[in-house]
């Protein structure tokens, strides 16, 4: 893997540079926040899920609060860097992550020895922001057109091939059939989707579980082969392409993948409910919603107590996930 690349100062939707007129209540806050841009983490590169969620929620944000929003691309040790930056920054409601379910509940669920960062002491969250869903997908040549196809012929072929994965859905959907089917096969990790979609349209890879959103243009482009979808129902924008369970195929786990707007523990309570009410706001906007159906992802508005619930939630359920079938990076 490639060590991170930094992409600094990044401005998304030129807002004025004046701040508000209301001002925030707390003596660290003397004038109205936010007067000056603020940073965005994503823990993933450009072009993945991550990065269109971004550019669409930020667009309406950035005209109500009147500022920038400067995003850094911190790909990474399945988001723990990301999670780390947000976690030890100064909480003045200048410092945000778009964090993922791979940080916020994965990597402290036993995906990773030491993520680095304590959720629970360390992050608190504004508001969940949206959900996404997966798809197996093989390379183009592969003999295989549907999943059990794909199954049988790894089989068959011990030690020949290999899965690749970009975020922790990726990760987890690929060691389940890996497990569940017995499969002799070599697991590539990316730092990102988008490289490792890539590879596999290259062949260099030879199976992968993406995410909808960053694999659709690929998908559309013809660039792969799209074997099955590992929810329960089809997915709307590959109303096409079989369940699981209709290859008679045992049902997977539910590893969908979700998305909280997250600062550093201590941020003031007035700039998290300001930050929750202009998410809820944007996430009603119909453009944006329409947006969002295009590429894939679903929007989760939430109250700040229904995000914390929600996180303590996945992170009891993805810890039994990930020691039911031995998940480990």
């Amino acid at each position: 893997m490639t060590s991170p690349r930094r992409r600094f100062g990044r401005l998304l939707l030129g807002g004025a540079a004046a701040g508000l007129g209301q001002s925030l209540a707390g003596p660290a806050f003397g004038q109205a926040w936010p007067n000056k841009p603020i940073r965005l983490i994503l823990p993933f590169g450009p072009g993945s899920g991550t990065d269109t969620l971004a550019r669409t929620v930020v667009e309406p944000m950035s005209r109500a609060l009147k500022q920038n929003f400067v995003i850094e691309h911190r790909p990474g040790a399945n988001t723990a860097i990301a999670c780390s930056m947000v976690a030890k920054a100064a909480p003045d409601g200048y410092t945000l992550g778009l964090l993922t379910n791979s940080g916020l509940a994965a990597n402290p669920g036993g995906l990773m020895d030491n993520p680095g960062y304590d959720v629970a002491r360390e992050l608190v969250f504004a508001s969940l922001v949206a959900s996404v869903h997966y798809v197996l997908l093989a390379a183009p040549g592969l003999p295989a057109r549907t999943a059990r196809e794909l199954i049988e012929h790894v089989k068959a072929n011990p030690g020949k091939f290999s899965y690749a994965s970009g975020n922790t859905g990726g990760i987890s959907y690929g060691g389940y059939v890996a497990r569940h089917y017995g499969l002799d096969i070599a697991h590539i990790q990316y730092k990102s989707t988008p490289p490792a979609l890539v590879d596999l349209a290259a062949g260099h890879v030879h199976l992968m579980v993406s995410d909808v959103p960053a694999a659709m243009p690929m998908i559309r482009g013809g660039r792969f082969q799209v074997v099955a979808v590992p929810q329960a129902q089809r997915h709307p924008l590959l109303p096409d392409v079989p369940t699981f369970v209709e290859q008679g195929l045992a049902q997977p786990p539910d590893f969908s993948g979700w998305w909280m707007l997250t600062a550093p523990a201590g941020t003031p309570a007035e700039i998290l409910d300001r930050l929750n009410a202009e998410m809820s706001a944007a996430l009603a906007n119909p453009d944006v919603r329409a947006a969002l159906s295009k590429a894939g992802l679903v929007p989760t508005p939430s109250s700040r107590d229904e995000a914390l619930r929600y996180q303590r939630d996945q992170l009891q359920v993805w810890g039994k996930m990930i020691k039911e079938l031995g998940l480990k990076i």
